[in-house]
C-alpha cells in the first residue's frame, strides 16, 4: 500500500479503493497519522471522531463495497467539516463555531450537507478550525481551535510583527478546512463562505474551492454569518474532487446541473470559455488588510501578468477589463450588503440555536455575556473585542430598510457584472486571489471560484487568482478550472517536515 496524503485525491484514493489496493479502514489509519504528526502545530483540525465510530462506519462501507454497492464516487472517502457545520451528537463530534460557549451543545439534527455527505459514503473524520468574528482578530484563530497556521508558510504566522491577515497568515474565515486538506488531514473539506472565506484560505493553500451560487446548497443547520450571502463550498486539491462535492451537495431543485452532473464539466479544456482580468494592482489587498512587503507585491504582480500572456496562448479571448469599484458596489456606503448582514445576525444566530437540545447559549446576548465571563477563554491578545457581536445586537436598522439594502445591493451588483460581462463579450472575470473582488460576486449572490499559481519567494505561502461568473455557472467555472489545471504546473505539496517545529 502507497498512499501520501499530502498527494493523494478523493478520485485517485477511489481507484485505490475500487482496485482493492487499499480499504476505507485502513484510510482512516493513514489520515489520523498524518493528523498526529502535523495537527498540534498547523491546528487545522479541532477534533476528530472517535475511532470506535470511524473504524465501524469505514467497515461497513468497505462491506458494502465488496458486495457491489457504490453509493458516489466519494463513498468510503474520509473528509472534514468547518466546525459551523452542525453534526448530531452520535456521530463523535461536537459543533462548536470555535467558541466554548457552544462546548457541549447538541444539534437535533445534521446540517443538511452533512446529511447528503454521509448518504453519498463519505466519513466525516473531524471538525476544523475557522475564525472567530472579533474585529481584526487574527485569521484562523478561534477559542477552541487556537491559532491556525499555513503548512507553507517557514517560521509561521508571525502576529507581533504581520498584520492579522497578512503574508505569514493562512487566512480564513475556513481556515482549517483549506490547511487541513493542503496538509493532508483528509482529501476534502467543507467550508462556508460570506465573504471571501473559502476563496482567501484555499488561495493560500493552493487549493479548488467554489463559493457557489447563493441558495443552491442548503444552509440548514449551518452557524451562520448572514443566510443572504452564506454558501457551504467544497475544498480540494483538484477540479475533479470539486465537481463530486457539488454533484452531492447541491440541490437539483434550486438550479440546473449539467447532464452527466458537474463532473461532466471537467474536461481539460477552456472551449468557448472568454475571460476578462482586472489590473492586479489596482485590486490586490489593501494594507490594512495585508502588511506591505514589496518581494511578495512585485513577484504576484509578475506571475499573474505571465498567467495572463500563457492564457492567452491558450483561450480565444483574454483581455483587461474595468469592473466597477468596491465604493460604486456600495454606493459609495449608501447599501453596503455588510450593513443589512449587522441587522440579520441576531435573528439568524437565535434560529440556530433553537435547533440545539442542550446549550449554554440560547442568544446573542447570552453570547456576548458568555464571553464577558469568560475573557481568558474567549478574548485573548488574538481576539481581545467582541466590538463586532456588540454592534450586531439589537442592530438599528428598520425591517423596510434591511429589505431595501438588501435587494438594491442585489440589483447593483448583479448589473454591474453583468455589464461588464456583456460589453467585453466575456463569460469570467479573473482578479488577484488577493483582492477584495469576492465581495461583488457575495452581494450579487453569484458564484466564485479559485485558481492556484504560485509561491512567494519571500515565505513560501501560496497565491493564485480567483473568478466570478453570473449565477447558476458552476459548470462553466468547474471546466475552467480543470482547463486551469491541464494548462499550469501541477500544484505543490507543501514542506511540512522542514517548517514544522515538532518534526
Amino acid at each position: 500500500m502507497s498512499i501520501d496524503p499530502l498527494t493523494e485525491t478523493a478520485s485517485s484514493l477511489q481507484t485505490k479503493l475500487t482496485a482493492g489496493t487499499i480499504t476505507s479502514k485502513q484510510l482512516i489509519d493513514v489520515y489520523l497519522g498524518q493528523l498526529a504528526r502535523h495537527n498540534g502545530y498547523l491546528k487545522a483540525v479541532i477534533e476528530t471522531a472517535p475511532e470506535s465510530l470511524l473504524y465501524a462506519k469505514a467497515t461497513e462501507l468497505d462491506n458494502e463495497r465488496q458486495q457491489g454497492h457504490l453509493r458516489s464516487p466519494l463513498h468510503g472517502i474520509p473528509l472534514i467539516v468547518k466546525d459551523n457545520i452542525a453534526t448530531v451528537p452520535e456521530l463523535g463530534l461536537q459543533t462548536t463555531c470555535g467558541s466554548y460557549a457552544l462546548e457541549g451543545s447538541k444539534p437535533r439534527k445534521n446540517a443538511v450537507a452533512i446529511d447528503r455527505l454521509i448518504a453519498a459514503g463519505a466519513i466525516v473524520l473531524g471538525k476544523a478550525n475557522l475564525s472567530s468574528r472579533s474585529d481584526r482578530a487574527d485569521q484562523g484563530w478561534s477559542a477552541v481551535g487556537g491559532q491556525a497556521q499555513s503548512p507553507y508558510v517557514r517560521g509561521g504566522f508571525q502576529r507581533d510583527t504581520d498584520s492579522y491577515s497578512g503574508h505569514s497568515s493562512a487566512g480564513g474565515s475556513s481556515t482549517g478546512s483549506a490547511t487541513g486538506v493542503a496538509a493532508g488531514f483528509a482529501p476534502i473539506s467543507l467550508g462556508t463562505e460570506t465573504r471571501g472565506s473559502l476563496i482567501m484560505p484555499s488561495d493560500r493553500a493552493a487549493l479548488y474551492t467554489i463559493k457557489p451560487t447563493v441558495k443552491i446548497i442548503s444552509q440548514a443547520g449551518v452557524i451562520p454569518a448572514s443566510y443572504v450571502a452564506d454558501s457551504v463550498g467544497p475544498i480540494a486539491k483538484t477540479s475533479l474532487d470539486v465537481a463530486d462535492l457539488l454533484d452531492i451537495l447541491v440541490d437539483p431543485s434550486k438550479t440546473t446541473i449539467p447532464n452527466g452532473g458537474y463532473r461532466s464539466a471537467v474536461t481539460g479544456d477552456w472551449g468557448d470559455i472568454r475571460i476578462g482580468y482586472v489590473d492586479s494592482e489596482t485590486w490586490i489587498f489593501p494594507h490594512r488588510i495585508v502588511k506591505y512587503v514589496k518581494e511578495a507585491s512585485n513577484q504576484m504582480f509578475r506571475e499573474f501578468e505571465l498567467a495572463y500572456e500563457k492564457l492567452k496562448t491558450v483561450v480565444k479571448v483574454v483581455k483587461p477589463i474595468e469592473m466597477m469599484t468596491l465604493e460604486e458596489s456600495t454606493e459609495y456606503g449608501k447599501t453596503d450588503i455588510g450593513k443589512a448582514f449587522l441587522k440579520s445576525f441576531e435573528g439568524d444566530l437565535r434560529g440556530y440555536l433553537s435547533g440545539l437540545d442542550e446549550s449554554k447559549i440560547h442568544s446573542l446576548a447570552d453570547l456576548i455575556e458568555f464571553n464577558k465571563a469568560h475573557p481568558d477563554l474567549e478574548l485573548p491578545i488574538a481576539a481581545s473585542n467582541q466590538a463586532g457581536l456588540e454592534r450586531m445586537l439589537n442592530y438599528d436598522m428598520t425591517d423596510e430598510e434591511y429589505d431595501r439594502i438588501v435587494r438594491t445591493a442585489r440589483e447593483v451588483n448583479k448589473a454591474g457584472i453583468d455589464r461588464v460581462l456583456e460589453e467585453n463579450a466575456i463569460d469570467i472575470i479573473m482578479a488577484p486571489g488577493e483582492s477584495l473582488m469576492f465581495e461583488i460576486p457575495a452581494a450579487a449572490g453569484y458564484p466564485t471560484a479559485s485558481l492556484p499559481l504560485g509561491y512567494l519567494d519571500y515565505n513560501g505561502r501560496p497565491f493564485g487568482l480567483q473568478m466570478l461568473a453570473k449565477a447558476h455557472q458552476e459548470a462553466m467555472l468547474v471546466q475552467a478550472q480543470s482547463a486551469w489545471e491541464a494548462t499550469f504546473p501541477a500544484r505543490q505539496s507543501p514542506p511540512l517536515d522542514e517548517i514544522n517545529p515538532q518534526t
